[in-house]
């Protein structure tokens, strides 16, 4: 079972610092929590959109570009942290509701993160699950075609 100390292991501090981004903190000073070769991955995302990012410059303009549009319409998403036994690696369950801008749509997520730090608790990988429907039926419904 997962002891007190886990609250606070390299990994779970900086997702939660990945998290505030979401919730409206700068992009600028959230670059910082990245390494700079860091890995973004995203195994289940459409062919239009990228599946890896290589670096903190990719990584910067990819957010950049998505986080305006963007509303985040949950308080406090709800995360579960799964920490492992190496306190640079965790695995957390996220669900949170957004207002897409563009489209007017309401868009429900829900993630499954593996995240892996180095020493010094920078980001070195970010791997997020999510249903890639979801997605498109809020950003993109023209491109998603009703079962």
């Amino acid at each position: 079972m997962p002891g007190m100390a886990d609250k606070f292991s390299p990994a779970i501090i900086a997702a939660q610092k990945y998290l505030t981004v979401v919730q409206g903190a700068s992009l600028e000073v959230w670059m910082d929590i990245w390494a700079e070769n860091a890995v973004v991955e995203f195994p289940y995302s459409p062919d239009s959109y990228p599946r890896r990012l290589e670096g903190r410059d990719a990584i910067y303009a990819y957010y950049k570009n998505i986080a305006s549009a963007f509303e985040l319409r949950t308080e406090h998403p709800p995360v579960v942290a799964c920490p492992s036994s190496d306190p640079r690696v965790a695995i957390f369950e996220i669900s949170m509701g957004f207002f897409i801008r563009s489209t007017g749509n309401e868009y429900l997520q829900d993630y499954i993160c593996v995240v892996k730090v180095r020493g010094d608790g920078r980001i070195v990988l970010w791997r997020e699950y999510s249903d890639p429907l979801r997605a498109l039926k809020a950003i993109h419904p023209d491109r998603v075609n009703p079962p």
